[in-house]
Order: structure tokens, then sequence, then C-alpha cells
């Protein structure tokens, strides 16, 4: 059997129960939390959840998992590529 490690470190569950409690794996590290905002490092990129009256159940930083509790609004990816710079023909030339 081939084991492919790659695809293991890309791997992320979200499972949302009711709106109110949300499973996270892929945790790598939460960059900073209240209890309308959880900023979360994963597999996949910055995770942002929003809300109301979040609040940390559970953390295994170990095993990459993450629960949260709360009314939960939104989950949104924040996108951390860079975008190519658009210009005309003279901003290019004149660099």
């Amino acid at each position: 059997m081939n084991y492919d490690v790659k695809n293991e470190m890309n791997k992320q569950e979200l499972k949302l129960k009711n709106r109110t409690n949300l499973e996270i794996t892929g945790v790598k590290k939460i960059e900073s939390l209240n209890s309308e905002e959880f900023i979360i490092n994963t597999n996949l990129g910055i995770l942002v959840v929003k809300g109301s009256n979040l609040e940390m159940q559970h953390l295994d930083i170990e095993k990459g998992i993450l629960w949260i509790s709360g009314n939960i609004d939104s989950m949104d990816y924040l996108n951390t590529e860079k975008k190519k710079e658009k210009g005309n023909f003279f901003g290019k030339v004149f660099k």
C-alpha cells in the first residue's frame, strides 16, 4: 500500500452541527480568538470563524483538532496568495 504523506497534510474536515458546534481538523495554531471571532492557522490556510458567544471547547494541537461552540455565522478562508500586479504597458516598462 502506498501512503501519501502530502495528501494527509492537506486534509481537513469542518463539521458544523446545528450552527452551534463546529469541529475542525487540520489545525496548526490558533492565531487569535474572542467571543466573536476565531482566526485559525490550518493545513489549508488561515480560517476565520465568526459568530457570537464563541467558546473553545477542546483543543489538541498534536492531533490538530479544535471544537468551537456558540452561534456560528460564517467560516471563511483568507486568500494568502499574492495577487499579480496589474498595470499598463508604460508602468511595466519604467519599473
